[in-house]
């Protein structure tokens, strides 16, 4: 059966529209048949990677086990499991710039497992689950997955599991970034 290989460069995923995965398609016997560079997102979604792929080398994609799958994109990031290495544990920390024409801004620093330094993300990325395993993919080369969370059918349940289990990794501003010292707004997270 016909797969695919992925290359993460690390030198790639901080430049400005990088595309730090290489995907090569392999025939049967494992010789390459073509590559194309793609992004953390374009890598991750499987329509997307499907777009991705026909505009950058007019070929018409398709996985027969994801096609044929209840849950596609889940079929999908199994696959990619096995062809990227997984995230261990994962913390997320706000820390604030100064931009010129935004004022005081947060990102977030994601310390993964084995990285000696935080992945830094934009803030907006980790409210969606799969928006915030793109942009570490992107970023690390590596995939963030919560089988439970995945497991959920309805998406309305699925961003509410999601909001409980960011409530538990995700820290409060420093001191001194904290608008204060008690958040009510904050969910209880889930034991």
């Amino acid at each position: 059966m016909p797969s695919i290989g992925v290359r993460w460069s690390e030198h790639e995923a901080p430049k400005p529209y990088a595309r730090p995965f290489m995907v090569t398609f392999l025939d049967d016997d494992g010789a390459p048949l073509g590559a194309v560079a793609v992004s953390g997102a374009d890598l991750l979604y499987y329509r997307q990677f499907q777009v991705a792929v026909l505009t950058l080398c007019g070929e018409l994609f398709t996985d027969p086990r994801v096609e044929a799958a209840a849950d596609p994109q889940r079929v999908w990031l199994d696959i990619l499991s096995g062809l990227l290495p997984p995230v261990a544990s994962l913390t997320l920390r706000p820390v604030s710039s100064f931009d010129h024409e935004r004022g005081r801004v947060f990102q977030v620093d994601a310390a993964l497992a084995g990285l000696a330094d935080p992945v830094r993300v934009e803030a907006a990325a980790i409210l969606e689950y799969q928006d915030l395993q793109a942009a570490l993919a992107h970023r690390s080369g590596a995939l963030y997955r919560d089988r439970d969370l995945e497991a959920v059918a309805d998406p309305s349940d699925r961003h509410r599991a999601w909001v409980a289990v960011l409530a538990g990794m995700l820290l409060r501003p420093g001191e001194d970034e904290a608008m204060a010292a008690a958040w009510p707004w904050r969910p209880t997270p889930v034991p």
